[in-house]
Parts: C-alpha cells; sequence; structure tokens
C-alpha cells in the first residue's frame, strides 16, 4: 500500500507535467500565430491633440458663468497657493490649505505642502502665505482643533502645530498609520467635519487601509475600507461607521451624512453601522442610496469645450469589446463628481440654505440640488433648470472640494489642472501627448457671495470668552455655530454649564438646543433633568439628537427608559427610527413590547424593520414570541422575513431563555400555521449551536422532538437522493447533523462511497466535522483508499479538528492505512508543534523520515519500478481501491480525472 501510494504520486505528478507541458505548448504556438497574423497598430494622435494653455486668475474668472442671484470673488491664486484640494478655517479666519502638486506625478513625491493663508487687511482676499508644513507625501485633508491641525497625508494621519507663532509646524506628532494610497491619487482620506457629537469625522474614500493609532498599546487593527471614521480629537480614539463615497464627505446640521463617488454624484447614508455591528445576526441593506434622481447619465449644461483627449477616449471605447457605456459622448455627465457639500451659512437666502453643491471636475462646473423629504431618506433633483450653478468657459477650472467659510459664504477650491483623470487610466498613445502634471504650480480658492453684498468682519473667535462662545451657539451660520462648539470642548471650562443649560431649555431656534445638549455632554456636564426636557421637544431633530445623547444614560435612568419608550408612537417616522435604534442601548420587557410596536406600526418599512433586529442582539426570543402572537404582524410577508432570520439568530446565540421563548412560540404557531412553524423550526436549527443542542435535548417537548426527527428523515432521505441537483443535496446533507451519529452513520457512509459525486463527498465530510463522535474517524479512515487528492485534503480538516480523531489519523498512518504523503507539509508542521505533548511526539516520530519533498527525488527513487515485471490483476485490483475515486479506465472508476486510455 505504501509503495502504491509513493507510484501513484509519482504517476499524477507525470500526467500533470505532462497535461502542463503541452497546453504551454499549445498556448505558445497559439500566441505567436495570432502575433503574426495580427501585429501591433500603433496609432499617432499626435494631429488631434492640440493642447489648450490655461489662463491667468484674472480671465479664468471672467470665463466663470454663475447663477444670476450671485457673484464670484478669487480670494487666493499663484504664487500664495497651488494645486489647492482641500482646506479648514480656524477661529480666527486665518485658512489651512492642502496643495497637492504630487498629483498624477509618477516620477516624484513628498514635496506637497499645507500652507497656512491670512487676510492681513480685513478685504476678504489672502494676502499672506507660510509654509506651515513642507515636504508632505499625498495631503488630502486638513482639519483645526487646538492651535494646530490634523493633516490627512496617507498612509499617515498628523497632529502639526506652530508654538511659536512663525507660521510654520514646530510640532509634528503621528497619530494613526497605514491608510491606503490611491493608485490615481484620488481616493483618499478626506473631508474632516466637526460634528454635533464633539467628533471628527470623515471619510476614508475608495482605498481605506488597515490603520492602527500611534497611542494604542494593543496596536488593534482597523480595515477602514468603505469606512467612515469618527475621531475623538481628544482621547484619539476612534470608531468605524458607515462609509462610502470617493472624495467628498458633506454632513448637514443634524449630521446627515452625504457622500460622492465619480459617477455617483450624491448619496446619503441611511445609517450608522455602529448601531449594525451590534447584532453579528442581521444582515442589513446597503447604507449608501443614491439621491440624484438622474444619478450619473444627470444632463450636465458644460459651457466648455470637450478636451480632444476625451473625444479621443470615447471613440476608442465605443469601438472597443467592452461598449460604449459613454453612449458615445465625451462629456455631459457625471465622471468626476467631487467635494460633495451642503451650504450651512447665513450670508446667502434663506432658500438656499442645505442645498448640496457637487464639484464636477472633468466638466468644469458646480452642480447644485434641493433635497426634499422621501420616506426616511431624501430626493435631491436639480436646482438649476437649463444651466449649472456655476460652470466655466476655461477647460483648466477644476472645482475638487467646497467649503462654508466663516463669513457664512460658500468657497470653491478649484485645483486647476490641465488634467484632472488619473494618468493611469489614460491609454498610452493619448497620455504621451498631454502634461499630466500641468498646472501643479497653479491653484486658484473662489468665494460666491449674494450679488451686491459687503465683506463681512474678520472673526476672532480665538480671543472670545466662553460666555460668548455659548451665546454663538444662537449663530445661523454653521461654521461659526461649530466653531464655538468646537473651542468650549477644547476649553472644557465648567464655567459654560449655567448659561449652556440656559439655551438647550430657552432658545428658540432647535438647532442651538441641539447644539447646547451635545456641548453638555462634551464637558461632562449632562443632567438627567435636561435630557428629559429634550426628548420632549416640540422639534423632531431635536428629539432625534436628544435620543441618541439618552442612549449613553438610559442603562442607570428608568425615567429616560420610559420617555425613549414613549417616543415609539411618536408622529415623526425619523424620530421612530431612531427610537428602534437606540432602544438597543438597554434591556426590559417594556423594551420588547415597544420594539414589537414598531413592527406593526411599520410592516412595509424595510429601514424600521433593519433598524428594530440592530436592537435584538439580545431579547430575540421575546420579541419573536410577540410577533408570532399579534395577529397584524403574523400575517405580513415582511414580518416572516424577520421571523426567519431572528429564529436562525437564536438558534445560534444559543441562550436557554430566548430557546425556551422561540419552542413556546413554535407550539403556538403549531396550532395555527404548521407550515411557517416547521420553516421557522428549520431555521432555528440551521445554525444551531453545541448548547443550543444541549438545551433541546434537555427542554424540548415531545412536539419538538417529533419536529427534529421529521427533519432528520427529510435530510436523510433528500441527501442520499440522486434525483435531486447537488445543490438540494448538499442543502439537506447539512441538516445532518442535527441527528445523531448513531442515526446517520449509514447515510455517511454512503454518502462517501466512491459512487458519489465529488461535492457530495466533501458536503458530507464538512457535515461530519459539526458532530463529535468517536466513530467518524473510522468511517473517514476506512474511505480513504477511495477518496481523491482533493478529497483527502477535506478529511484531513476535519480529522484534525478534534484531538481523539487526530490521534486516531496518526494511528492510522502509522499502520500504514494513510500514507504520509496525504499530509501536507504545513498540516505536519503543525502537527510536529501540537499543544497536546503526545500528539507532538506522535507526529515527530511518525514524519521523521518524510524527507522526499522534491518531485525529482520521488521520481528517482522509484525509477527501478519501470524495470520490474508487472501483474495485472493485481494492479486491476489496487486501481479499483485507489485510483477509481478519480480516474475511469475499462468501465471502473469515476471520470473525474484525465482520460487514462490517452497516456501512453
Amino acid at each position: 500500500m505504501k509503495n502504491y501510494s509513493r507510484a501513484h504520486i509519482n504517476n499524477s505528478f507525470k500526467l500533470a507535467l505532462i497535461v502542463f507541458l503541452g497546453l504551454c505548448l499549445f498556448s505558445q504556438s497559439s500566441s505567436f500565430s495570432e502575433d503574426e497574423k495580427k501585429p501591433e497598430k500603433k496609432v499617432d494622435f499626435a494631429s488631434e491633440l492640440p493642447r489648450i494653455p490655461p489662463k491667468s486668475p484674472e480671465e479664468s474668472l471672467k470665463a466663470i458663468k454663475i447663477h444670476p442671484d450671485f457673484e464670484i470673488q478669487l480670494v487666493a491664486a499663484e504664487p500664495l497657493v497651488r494645486d489647492p484640494v482641500a482646506m479648514c478655517f480656524d477661529e480666527n479666519g486665518r485658512a489651512y490649505v492642502v496643495e497637492l502638486p504630487e498629483y498624477n506625478d509618477a516620477k516624484g513625491e513628498g514635496y506637497s505642502t499645507v500652507k497656512l493663508l491670512e487676510d492681513r487687511n480685513g478685504d476678504g482676499v489672502f494676502d499672506k502665505s507660510y509654509p506651515f508644513l513642507d515636504n508632505v507625501t499625498l495631503p488630502t485633508a486638513v482639519f483645526c482643533y487646538k492651535g494646530g491641525v490634523f493633516i490627512g497625508a496617507p498612509p499617515y494621519l498628523y497632529y502639526c502645530k506652530d508654538t511659536n507663532g512663525d507660521g510654520i509646524a514646530d510640532v509634528k506628532e503621528t497619530i494613526m498609520t497605514g491608510f491606503e494610497r490611491d493608485k490615481g491619487d484620488e481616493g483618499m482620506i478626506n473631508s474632516f467635519r466637526w460634528g454635533l457629537d464633539n467628533k471628527i469625522h470623515f471619510s476614508t474614500g475608495t482605498d481605506g487601509g488597515v490603520i492602527t493609532l500611534n497611542a494604542d498599546p494593543k496596536k488593534k487593527k482597523y480595515n477602514t475600507r468603505r469606512r467612515g471614521i469618527i475621531f475623538d480629537p481628544e482621547t484619539r480614539t476612534i470608531e468605524l461607521t458607515t462609509g462610502g463615497g470617493q472624495h467628498g464627505f458633506g454632513m448637514d446640521d443634524w449630521n446627515r451624512y452625504y457622500v460622492c463617488g465619480n459617477s455617483t454624484p450624491m448619496q446619503l447614508l441611511m445609517y450608522d453601522d455602529r448601531y449594525i455591528s451590534r447584532n453579528p445576526y442581521l444582515a442589513p441593506p446597503s447604507a449608501v442610496v443614491s439621491i440624484a434622481p438622474g444619478g450619473k447619465f444627470t444632463k450636465l449644461f458644460r459651457i466648455s469645450q470637450s478636451e480632444p483627449w476625451r473625444i479621443i477616449r470615447s471613440r476608442l471605447r465605443a469601438q472597443s469589446d467592452k461598449g460604449d457605456y459613454e453612449h458615445g459622448k465625451p462629456s455631459g455627465y457625471f465622471t468626476a463628481a467631487t467635494g460633495i457639500n451642503i451650504y450651512r451659512g447665513n450670508a446667502w437666502p434663506e432658500k438656499y440654505k442645505n442645498d448640496v453643491f457637487v464639484g464636477e471636475a472633468a466638466n468644469n462646473l458646480i452642480f447644485r440640488a434641493t433635497p426634499k423629504p422621501n420616506g426616511l431618506g431624501l430626493t435631491a433633483p436639480r436646482s438649476d433648470k437649463e444651466s449649472e450653478f456655476i460652470a466655466s468657459e476655461d477647460v483648466w477650472f477644476r472645482p475638487v472640494q467646497l467649503e462654508n467659510g466663516p463669513d457664512g459664504n460658500l468657497y470653491v477650491i478649484d485645483m486647476y489642472r490641465e488634467l484632472i483623470e488619473g494618468a493611469p487610466f489614460i491609454p498610452e498613445d493619448i497620455i504621451k501627448h498631454l502634461n499630466p502634471v500641468g498646472g501643479q504650480d497653479l491653484g486658484r480658492i473662489y468665494r460666491i457671495i449674494p450679488k451686491g453684498s459687503k465683506q463681512s468682519k474678520r472673526p476672532l473667535l480665538g480671543l472670545a470668552t466662553t460666555t460668548e462662545l455659548v451665546k454663538l451657539l444662537e449663530s445661523d451660520n454653521g461654521w461659526t455655530r461649530d466653531t464655538a462648539q468646537r473651542l468650549l470642548f477644547e476649553r472644557q471650562d465648567q464655567q459654560a454649564v449655567k448659561p449652556l443649560e440656559t439655551i438647550a431649555k430657552d432658545s428658540n431656534k432647535p438647532i442651538t438646543r441641539a447644539t447646547a445638549l451635545w456641548t453638555l455632554k462634551g464637558l461632562g456636564a449632562l443632567s438627567e433633568n435636561l435630557i428629559l426636557n429634550l426628548l420632549r421637544d416640540n422639534n423632531p431633530h431635536v428629539r432625534v439628537q436628544a435620543l441618541r445623547v439618552s442612549e449613553s444614560y438610559a442603562v442607570d435612568s428608568k425615567f429616560i427608559r420610559k420617555e425613549m419608550i414613549k417616543l415609539s408612537q411618536d408622529s415623526s417616522l425619523e424620530v421612530q427610527y431612531q427610537v428602534a435604534f437606540s432602544l438597543g442601548s438597554f434591556q426590559s420587557e417594556e423594551r420588547n413590547k415597544t420594539l414589537t410596536n414598531l413592527l406593526s406600526s411599520n410592516m412595509d418599512n424595510p429601514w424600521i424593520f433593519m433598524a428594530v433586529q440592530s436592537s435584538l442582539n439580545q431579547d430575540a426570543g421575546e420579541v419573536l414570541f410577540n410577533i408570532v402572537n399579534n395577529p397584524t404582524l403574523i400575517k405580513n410577508s415582511r414580518s416572516k422575513i424577520l421571523l426567519s432570520a431572528l429564529a436562525t439568530q437564536i438558534g445560534a446565540q444559543g441562550r436557554e431563555k430566548e430557546i425556551k421563548q422561540f419552542l413556546a412560540a413554535i407550539k403556538f404557531l403549531e396550532k395555527n400555521n404548521k407550515s411557517l412553524s416547521g420553516s421557522l423550526f428549520r431555521n432555528f436549527l440551521s445554525r444551531s449551536s453545541n448548547s443550543t443542542k444541549k438545551i433541546l435535548a434537555k427542554s424540548g417537548n415531545d412536539q419538538t422532538k417529533q419536529q427534529m426527527k421529521n427533519i432528520i428523515q427529510s435530510a436523510i432521505k433528500n441527501s442520499l437522493n440522486a434525483k435531486l441537483n447537488i445543490k438540494n443535496r448538499i442543502t439537506a446533507i447539512n441538516s445532518l447533523d442535527l441527528g445523531s451519529f448513531s442515526d446517520t452513520k449509514e447515510t455517511f457512509e454512503e454518502l462517501l462511497s466512491v459512487q458519489q459525486p465529488l461535492g457530495i463527498r466533501k458536503a458530507a465530510l464538512i457535515a461530519l466535522n459539526k458532530l463529535n463522535d468517536a466513530d467518524i474517524a473510522s468511517l473517514i479512515i476506512e474511505s480513504w483508499p477511495s477518496m481523491s487528492p482533493k478529497l483527502r485534503s477535506s478529511a484531513v480538516e476535519t480529522l484534525t479538528s478534534r484531538e481523539n480523531w487526530l490521534q486516531a489519523m496518526l494511528t492510522a498512518i502509522k499502520n500504514e492505512e494513510i500514507n504520509p504523503g496525504d499530509i501536507s507539509p504545513e498540516r505536519i508542521q503543525l502537527l510536529k508543534s501540537h499543544k497536546n505533548k503526545i500528539i507532538r511526539n506522535q507526529a515527530i516520530e511518525l514524519f521523521l523520515k518524510q524527507q522526499l519533498t522534491c518531485r525529482s527525488e520521488v521520481v528517482k527513487a522509484y525509477k527501478v519500478v519501470l524495470k520490474m515485471k508487472g501483474n495485472a490483476t493485481n494492479g486491476k485490483a489496487i486501481f479499483k481501491k485507489n485510483c477509481s475515486a478519480c480516474h475511469r479506465l475499462e468501465k471502473v472508476g469515476i471520470q473525474l480525472g484525465a482520460d487514462l486510455k490517452a497516456i501512453k
């Protein structure tokens, strides 16, 4: 047997080698002939690619057309600033600007800068620039905090500060590391925003990265791909939340998240997945919802010429096998949506408040939309008819980011580039005629103001007293409120508490009341009475914020819990949605009834159903019982989907109280809806844990035991039914572990037999792994000779999952029932370092002579066999026993491997 197995390895190797060499020769000859028939055709597009020169700042300003109610002003340009991609105003109106001249530079890096710009004479135009942080690699975002700034520059997040007043950072601290760098320098961390929760929120773009915090001694890793980050600037800790988009992330006054991608101009994030992560058994819908009715192909009113290179690329794409997904147009639709932001200022007419603005850098314009409620979400149709809010005739105008300013106006960051497309994504025949870094020494920043308005006074919030900062929370300018709140949080001055409590209760502005509430939380001075007061506020947005705050206090306050439960009947759907999430912060019988009632009153709302399930990592059994006993809910098809999910969760969690509640619900259902009862019981058992099985064995009633018996009998019947397709048979096999091995042993023997398809045999091995019986190892070892090498690999995985099975395997190797060559070198190394000393020593002894690791050595060692006289009768018996699992010859075996008749 041992000699045969090595010979079998040799034959398999020779067979694989022949096939491999044959395929290589065939593919080589084929490719040579193709090259001879179709030599590569070189195309020179030089005559079709005239260069378009840049304009001066003044000329470019004149080329911009803007909404008739507004005018646009140039506030910074080269040489004061170059290639700006992000900016942040500090409390005194100075601007930190991120410059990215490295964009599209394949030859060099590390020469980008963060500039500090000042307007020294108060005319609204920056006239002084400082190289705050020089020689940075790929900076993409900046945010002010405690006299310094956080700077995103993948793979790092830095904190930098000027401590001697020369405008240049002398402190540079690495806060995080691990952010990914984008191939096209586009989808990296971006858009730092201050949240009501006293934290900095930002997007990780499309690249994300596995990051660590330098201050964390355990160096915990966070996978941030397609995630958002909520960063506490004081504790230097983070939480991951819902993310999306590419470059651009905006928040409205109430902290709703907006993102965009190149071809997806506006998306709303429907939930915070910190809630979702509470329940690992919840599979939620995507949080990212497009709110632009036209999506990518929203008609854009471009007024600049289409760049010649875009025309050629569109033509080539239309001719390619990939299809004309651009509809033959080189421009006029979204291909570079970026920098999404919401206008939150107070300098413009009220009707523009909360409008959404998106830069379209490839089409040299800024698109505006006015969001409207759409159930729990929004829809954001075009605001400007037959024109864009801003469009330029200058093809170098590249609005990549927008920022709300201290004066209540909106600022436009114009990177001003010849090429705003990632150079790696442009065909070589085109890019060689362009300058990928053209304009890296140019750049402009604009301010959009209402026509005829005057320049406001420069803010000096850094000099404001604590009392003055509290009063500034009454401002209608979002930037002023954010900055005042940030400074109050930074100072942690307890003298702010009383005036904050006053405006939280008495201000006539809902956003001020909510901001004061969160500021008090940030100061650690929030009282139970104030929370209760704002949970009863007359504005639904305030009630939502109060619910979010309440989550930290609910466990310790029965009054807060009671008020949160009351809000489940709120007239606002948004409040009910938040209640469904917030009730996950505590457990009680009343809470469970409330969650059931929320389902009952929102049966057709998938978002609320999802929010309720997110709160049910605990007490799923009680809520399932409540649903089953609710005549209205039980008839609804959507509630049946939820019941199935909860049944699966209860079985997997294995908590005795919830299992008993589930069994009680099933008993009740059996009288009225046997079909649903059986379906839920199968869901319950589908991922049942060992603890669930033990509890069932101990507490299951006769009805439960009969149901289990019926399921196992059905599984046995269907798993062996050769007329069923393999997928349905495997589904049945997955239920075999619900019974005892003594009931299913004969079934598994049949499923592992050589007559069964490979997929069935593998599924049987996986199902056996879920059981725990000493006889299972014997069954697998007996079936070993008929297994293919791939199946033996699966069998090894099963046998090594239990120590007693593993010892049986090692004994079989010692007795030459299993060839040592069937065990992979990686597995052997693991066995030689096993924690069990007996197993470890056994493995070392058994595999001591396992030296032949090179195929050529195997061939050399057994070459002598070719000179020996063969015995056809013995060979046929050995073939039937050992080879027929994969090969067929003279009507013996299964044809999975190569046709042996073809090998001479």
